[in-house]
């Protein structure tokens, strides 16, 4: 059921999107205006390191029984401009997900 709903936004996502041709290349958008896009795992890494210009600061492993078909995920951000992405890695084939935004504020954790 969760992945019937996730692959249902990831098409409304790009129904919603001018589709792309041989021709044409896949163009950056602001971080702000991205919800959710998933795309090969390469693909997503090589867009937050190289276009927004984001560095890891967290990663992790996903141990929960309702998410079981992801792996990891990893926090990325630019700390000049303030922006945050989150990306999910999945299990099964090459596929990750990135959500990002703006003005994003760090806390230290309690002891």
């Amino acid at each position: 059921m969760k992945k019937l709903i996730l692959i249902g936004l990831c098409l409304l996502f790009f129904l919603g999107n001018k589709p792309t041709t041989a021709k044409q290349h896949e163009t950056t958008a602001p971080l702000s205006d991205i919800l959710l896009y998933c795309n090969k795992s390469d693909f997503i890494r090589h867009m937050a390191e190289n276009d927004y210009m984001l560095e890891l600061a967290a990663s992790g492993i996903v141990n929960d029984n309702n998410h079981r078909m992801l792996l990891s995920m990893e926090l990325l951000m630019n700390r000049n401009n303030k922006q945050w992405a989150i990306i999910f890695n999945y299990k099964k084939g090459n596929l990750s997900c990135i959500m990002g935004g703006n003005h994003i504020k760090l806390f230290s954790p309690k002891n």
